[in-house]
């Protein structure tokens, strides 16, 4: 667990502990000490007494790490976690080695405990997590230096927002604007985490490899969970329901190729046409699905062996077998390269881009949907409207990708899978041509 200062206060007992704090600290209640100071207490909170991750800077970084959060600065959040420290409020810890890092990716980690906060206002306090960065940029890498951040658990380096705005303008301005359009509207409707006792309605989008044109999923507090963790959440009170979208890398790498999927009529699971290959194999949706994975993050359609920290594909033979049964059924996997059309790139932009204009279509119809990758949780009662736009998004818009590249034009309705909680859920059929 790391700090950000990403939260605001959400009931009485967080306010008066905000207030009381920044009396005691010196500190006049503005925007920018509030965020820092509930960021805190929340952090605080959801550790329970554990350490945690409060990285303090360094001079000589290019990126200013907390500028990239609204409101707030690198000074000014340094300028707290001194006050806290010479107050008593927090302690060094020291004895962690780095495997247990979960941290932002920029610097060694600086484990730290909360103390004197009030045992009662604490355990009372709820927060909204409603300020995180809008857009953030992921610097160039190597395939090497991928490993490298994903083997100590660091994120990827960011460029900084000035860069970011320098080199890419307009592109910026309207992935940002798509942000802020939704934060907005989830201020007004804040998705409630029961586990955590927390609220969101705060999201960033993540684009890779210097490019805004790769990567851009939407990332928020509500995505650390598992999927039963999200059946319990609420909107507005009201239970959710979580539609998702079955086989998305496959449906849009056959799409943006104009190369169809070995199947025609009605469906409920893409997966289908290779698991009724494989009736003896154990676990077999997980493994064909984690295959398809492994090729569509590598690039490599004829990669040769799982990846070494891939759990369920340990054989080898098998993982190969599967593969090549892959490769008949969905034959745009061939297409897969390392440049191009590959999930790190391409994929996870264009399912980014669905993702987006399906919550800003729900938005104008007056469904609240928060989005996990291909997925989007909305109120029970809503999850048909949901159903209907993702299938109209999707088709209008590789319809038109398929158009203006000069493609053969697929008719391809997607199938999505309704999930009410861990042991109902309502498939809804697609079709091919």
């Amino acid at each position: 667990m790391y700090f950000k200062p990403s939260y605001l206060p959400s009931n009485g007992a967080a306010n008066i502990l905000v207030r009381s704090l920044a009396e005691e600290l010196g500190l006049s209640l503005n925007k920018k000490y509030e965020i820092i100071l509930a960021s805190f207490l929340a952090i605080a909170k959801k550790v329970n007494g554990q350490a945690f991750d409060w990285w303090t800077g360094n001079d000589n970084k290019t990126l200013k790490l907390w500028s990239l959060f609204p409101h707030v600065s690198n000074q000014s959040v340094v300028e707290v976690y001194k006050l806290l420290r010479e107050n008593g409020y927090i302690g060094a810890m020291t004895g962690f080695k780095t495997s247990t890092i979960e941290g932002l990716g920029v610097e060694k980690p600086n484990w730290i405990t909360a103390q004197r906060l009030p045992k009662y206002f604490m355990e009372e306090a709820t927060f909204i997590e409603s300020n995180l960065p809008f857009v953030m940029v992921n610097q160039p890498e190597t395939y090497e230096d991928k490993r490298a951040t994903q083997n100590q658990y660091f994120a990827a380096p960011k460029l900084s927002i000035k860069q970011v705005k320098q080199e890419f303008g307009a592109e910026y301005k309207l992935a940002y604007r798509s942000v802020n359009e939704m934060n907005e509207y989830w201020s007004q409707h804040p998705l409630y985490n029961p586990i955590a006792n927390e609220y969101y309605s705060s999201a960033r989008r993540i684009f890779h490899n210097g490019s805004i044109k790769s990567g851009g999923r939407w990332y928020g507090g509500w995505t650390d969970f598992q999927s039963n963790q999200r059946s319990n959440f609420k909107i507005d009170s009201h239970p959710v329901v979580q539609v998702d979208v079955n086989a998305m890398i496959l449906c849009l790498l056959s799409s943006l190729t104009g190369k169809p999927m070995n199947m025609i009529g009605a469906f409920q699971d893409v997966y289908q046409s290779v698991l009724f290959q494989i009736p003896n194999i154990t676990n077999s949706r997980e493994k064909v699905k984690q295959v398809i994975v492994e090729l569509a993050g590598s690039g490599d359609a004829y990669k040769e062996k799982p990846s070494p920290d891939c759990e369920i594909l340990g054989d080898v033979d098998e993982f190969i077998h599967i593969r090549n049964l892959c490769l008949e059924a969905y034959p745009a996997l061939k297409c897969l390269n390392n440049e191009h059309f590959n999930f790190t790139n391409d994929l996870s932009y264009h399912e980014a881009t669905i993702l987006t204009q399906t919550l800003l279509s729900l938005k104008q119809i007056g469904v609240v949907a928060y989005p996990v990758h291909d997925c989007v949780i909305v109120r029970m009662g809503d999850e048909f409207d949901a159903v209907e736009m993702f299938k109209r998004i999707f088709k209008d818009y590789v319809s038109l990708f398929q158009k203006l590249n000069k493609l053969p034009e697929l008719y391809l309705d997607i199938a999505l899978t309704i999930k009410y909680d861990p042991s109902e859920q309502v498939r809804i059929q697609g079709a091919s041509s």
